[in-house]
């Protein structure tokens, strides 16, 4: 048994297994992998990792154990290794290589830790363990971590849930994870902290640009997906680095330096998706790398969907808080798409893209 000290929930025990476990090259490869990406361009803080937030997950799983004691201990441990998957970068990549669950898949298969997972759980039985409510469900372990410590090294100041009362209200009952009547305000609060970290810091516009600007770099680079899978975030950007293609060093030479691209169409009208393509094409073709397109998928509200205790009944959450109802319908208020060009051809894209979509 061991203990990690940690600034969000103190002292995490891992017993034996567990740190097996994360004593594993592939479980220690996210020491390397940020948790935001780049987002540390706008917060300098923002520089925590999947591996913290990884044993942060671990930890509340149990907790919630602890309440639960009928929970199958795989769970914790699926929670413990939900994000194993991640590209350099967390999701920056994922427009590129396959999403990174599949990634976690195949490390398991491929790696010493599924050799060390092996001797108490088939691939199966773990499969069925992350599909878990606890660790991917309305409300689970995953999002009650990483909310409260994003906001923590962001220094947003919208993070602030009541992590002991919310958890100390779930009940696994009919194979759902239910909050309780007393936990609803609990419960509130984390659906609010979402909706905040959202415009503040998921969809932050320099994030947003930086991580165009690196996937487009890789994009050129070709790195094989048989590579990217055990890549750290140390090997990607030495690899641009040293790349020998011109386009390749320019771009990861202005991350590095914060000489981003610059806002040349920043919206929230949505656009046909043969407008889009067209929009691809035509600026790929006039200024090549010069100029991106970031059109993120719209952010998913599945937490409407919580189920709560209410004198004896199952209700849906967002039937009984008007908060949680209010939040879905404004879900779609942040969303942004943007074209970004490297500032000595901002003038040229704006004009040339005015001709396209008016």
């Amino acid at each position: 048994m061991k203990l990690v000290h940690d600034p969000i929930h103190g002292h995490i025990e891992l017993d034996d297994f567990a740190v097996r476990l994360v004593d594993t090259p592939e479980f220690q490869r996210l020491r390397r992998i940020t948790q935001l990406g780049l987002a540390f361009l706008a917060y300098p803080s923002a520089r925590h990792t999947r591996f913290e937030h990884s044993l942060g997950t671990f930890h509340l799983a149990k907790e919630i154990r602890r309440y639960n004691p009928e929970l199958e201990e795989g769970v914790i441990y699926a929670a413990l290794l939900h994000d194993l998957g991640h590209y350099p970068f967390s999701h920056t990549l994922e427009g590129i290589y396959p999403k990174h669950e599949e990634n976690m898949r195949w490390l398991i298969r491929h790696g010493e830790i599924g050799e060390v997972l092996g001797e108490r759980y088939s691939r199966s039985e773990m499969e069925r363990f992350l599909k878990h409510p606890v660790v991917s469900g309305d409300i689970d372990a995953d999002r009650m971590d990483y909310l409260v410590r994003d906001a923590y090294y962001t220094g947003a100041a919208y993070g602030i849930v009541d992590l002991e009362r919310l958890i100390r209200n779930l009940r696994w009952t009919e194979g759902k994870l239910v909050l309780l009547e007393k936990g609803i305000t609990a419960g509130q609060s984390l659906l609010l902290a979402r909706a905040m970290m959202y415009p503040t810091v998921y969809f932050h516009h320099t994030a947003r640009i930086a991580g165009a600007m690196l996937a487009k770099a890789v994009e050129l680079e070709g790195i094989p997906l048989e590579e990217m899978r055990r890549m750290d975030e140390i090997d990607l950007v030495a690899r641009l680095r040293r790349s020998e293609r011109r386009e390749v060093r320019e771009l990861i030479t202005a991350v590095d330096s914060r000489r981003l691209y610059k806002r040349v169409v920043w919206s929230a009208e949505p656009l046909e998706e043969d407008l889009l393509d067209e929009l691809r094409r035509e600026l790929e073709a006039e200024f090549g790398h010069l100029v991106l397109i970031d059109y993120p998928p719209k952010p998913k509200f599945e937490e409407k969907n919580a189920f709560v205790l209410v004198g004896g009944e199952l209700k849906r959450l967002s039937d009984v808080s008007p908060l949680v109802r209010s939040l879905f319908e404004l879900k779609d208020t942040h969303w942004r798409w943007g074209i970004y060009a490297r500032a000595d051809v901002k003038e040229a894209v704006r004009s040339f893209v005015s001709g396209l979509i008016g």
